[in-house]
């Protein structure tokens, strides 16, 4: 029953989960060496927002539109991809993905607030379109190990994370933003394209399910199981967002002395991520994935707490680390998770928990410029992170007492 948990179903031998070609392993390659990229335009707003921010003399409730416009966007892409994946091959809905990232981030140079706020939600479709494609790829690629593979996947993507600010937002203070976009549409449009030739040359993924009919699928998604891993997946992407993409303009405004540091507060959080999924495989061997994202958890919070409460950069800095080494194994073990409470089904249900992590992405962001606006003051605004942080403790300790 798709209602709880389903029975194991035996492992086929198939091209795409156990042996793979020479060509897929490539395939494999070019989808890691693109989630590169895509690292770099997921966490794209955070090190751009104060330079947008001043050139559109944006408040920050404006601002905040920002947000909500790319993860509008990234609900739609997530809720197509499924069925165009079921359409079409996964290599190609990628290489679509890639192009129209190419596309709306060299439009981003633009000086107009409308085309700017169109852009953001053209990345955040094409962003819909690869994050679910990626990851449910490598899911079926690793059946035996799926959370150390979603980790290393996620990992590559948090080396894109952590190099983007540095690598765009310095360049953008001295005036070179176009050049500095039109670089990383660039490199998108070759993955684009690469991977387009990959599409004609191999079908990848070609053992597939029977679709579930629709009954099935919402059976599925009413049981408590489904609805708590849902909320904890729309909280977790909401509070990763919020934190990467505010924090910038936080330390901006701590005074004069963090002008020449503000660029590089997104890059702390992003390597704190970077080791927490570094060090989760190894974690993965001592404790199983459910426990290891509650003990997270509680890193998390710490980090988010010494982030409001201390008033020097080097304390800031520190908790800005140590969130992003709390939230580091949150979303790859919960997808891990997702994928064997539902075996062979995983993928074709997968696209609601990317709808609600769009949704998440969107909403708490806007939340916080909303509060920030309100109380004038960006620290009563972050404190919609450190309640996610708490309450996405309770519900994996919902999810652990269902598991046990």
């Amino acid at each position: 029953m798709l209602g709880g948990r389903p029975e194991k179903e035996p492992m086929s031998k198939s091209p795409s989960s156990v042996d793979l070609s020479l060509p897929a392993r490539r395939i494999v390659v070019q989808i890691q060496a693109g989630f590169l990229l895509v690292g770099i335009a997921n966490t794209l707003i955070g090190p751009i927002l104060p330079v947008l921010s001043s050139r559109w003399h944006l408040s920050d409730a404006q601002a905040g539109h920002l947000f909500t416009a790319q993860f509008a966007g990234a609900i739609a892409g997530s809720a197509l991809s499924g069925l165009l994946i079921r359409k079409l091959e996964v290599v190609t809905v990628l290489a679509a993905g890639y192009g129209g990232l190419a596309i709306a981030i060299v439009s981003l140079s633009a000086n107009s607030w409308l085309i700017g706020l169109a852009s953001f939600v053209v990345l955040g479709f094409s962003l819909g379109l690869t994050n679910p494609a990626t990851n449910m790829s490598i899911a079926e690629l690793n059946p035996e190990r799926r959370a150390a593979a979603l980790n290393l996947l996620n990992l590559i993507w948090g080396v894109g994370a952590i190099s983007g600010p540095p690598l765009i937002a310095l360049p953008t203070r001295r005036g070179d933003m176009f050049w500095v976009l039109s670089g990383l549409a660039l490199a998108l449009a070759l993955v684009a394209l690469t991977l387009t030739r990959s599409a004609m040359r191999l079908s990848f993924g070609q053992t597939r399910p029977s679709p579930l009919p629709v009954n099935s699928m919402l059976s599925a998604w009413l049981s408590p199981y489904a609805l708590l891993t849902g909320a904890l997946v729309f909280i977790y992407v909401g509070t990763e967002t919020a934190i990467s993409g505010w924090i910038a303009l936080y330390v901006q405004r701590l005074g004069h002395t963090a002008q020449s540091f503000w660029a590089l507060a997104s890059s702390l959080f992003w390597a704190g991520l970077l080791t927490g999924r570094a060090a989760a495989p190894a974690l993965l061997r001592r404790i199983n994935e459910e426990r290891l994202v509650l003990l997270a958890l509680f890193v998390a919070i710490a980090g988010m707490s010494i982030i409001l409460t201390g008033q020097e950069l080097i304390t800031i800095s520190a908790g800005a680390v140590l969130a992003g080494l709390g939230l580091a194994p949150v979303f790859p073990n919960t997808l891990a998770i997702f994928t064997r409470h539902y075996g062979k089904q995983a993928s074709q249900l997968a696209g609601v928990i990317f709808v609600l992590a769009s949704l998440g992405g969107a909403m708490l962001p806007w939340l916080v410029g909303l509060v920030s606006s309100h109380h004038r003051e960006l620290r009563v605004g972050l404190l919609v992170p450190l309640l996610g942080g708490g309450v996405m403790l309770a519900l994996q300790f919902a999810i652990n007492s269902r598991a046990e």
